[in-house]
């Protein structure tokens, strides 16, 4: 006689600040692209002009959404230049701590899932490098296959990661009461909040101080956080 079904548990793991010190993987890859002169003058431009075209809407939150530096980039470059940063980077970016949490996990039989405000071309390099296979990041605007110059069509922090992590559990018919989530920011917090294991990780001192009330589990030292504007 088979015993009762077993739920799957979901792991949900952020990227920057969590499994990646900072700084951010995209200043990692926009560095790395400099040093290897893929960023020229123009594309500098179209940052700074997308950072004074949209700072009215979003303040300092604007650059979480300046995603310009890809601008008129093809996917299929994006993807191609993304996969070797990540060979050639993400091992000495990676909080050991953190990832050694992801390797539990995948050894658990857990679902790992990088669910994160990255951008989608590096999460699915990073998930590639380490061998996740599920992958919820931040869409950037398209157009006829060239990323555009609009601010992100879902751009995955705050509330509109937690809706993902809730599309995740209808999609592996599990819950958030039985998930684990890992962040390090006040933008990670109505996920956190809402999962039945919260870890942060690295917190800024905001979520540290949250973490301490409500006796969640703390990786690394608050004092290595920072305070950031949240997205």
């Amino acid at each position: 006689m088979n015993g009762p079904k077993s739920v799957p548990r979901l792991a949900l793991f952020d990227i920057d600040g969590t499994l990646l010190n900072e700084p951010s993987s995209e200043k990692r890859f926009m560095l790395w692209l400099f040093l290897k002169g893929r960023i020229g003058p123009i594309r500098l431009l179209a940052y700074a002009l997308f950072a004074l075209r949209h700072f009215p809407r979003y303040g300092t939150g604007v650059f979480a959404k300046n995603k310009s530096l890809l601008w008129r980039r093809t996917v299929g470059s994006a993807e191609t230049l993304a996969r070797e940063w990540a060979a050639d980077r993400l091992d000495r970016a990676l909080y050991e701590p953190c990832l050694e949490r992801l390797r539990a996990h995948q050894q658990g039989g857990d679902i790992v899932v990088l669910l994160s405000g990255t951008p989608s071309v590096l999460a699915d390099a990073i998930a590639g490098r380490l061998g996740v296979g599920n992958v919820v990041a931040t869409e950037c605007a398209l157009r006829a296959g060239r990323y555009g110059f609009a601010p992100p069509i879902v751009h995955r922090v705050g509330e509109a990661k937690l809706a993902s992590a809730r599309d995740l559990c209808a999609r592996f018919e599990t819950s958030l009461a039985d998930a684990v989530a890992y962040g390090d920011s006040l933008s990670d917090l109505p996920l956190l909040g809402a999962c039945g294991l919260p870890v942060a990780v690295n917190p800024e001192r905001a979520l540290a101080a949250i973490a301490c009330e409500k006796g969640w589990e703390v990786i690394g030292s608050p004092a290595r956080g920072r305070i950031r504007a949240s997205a």
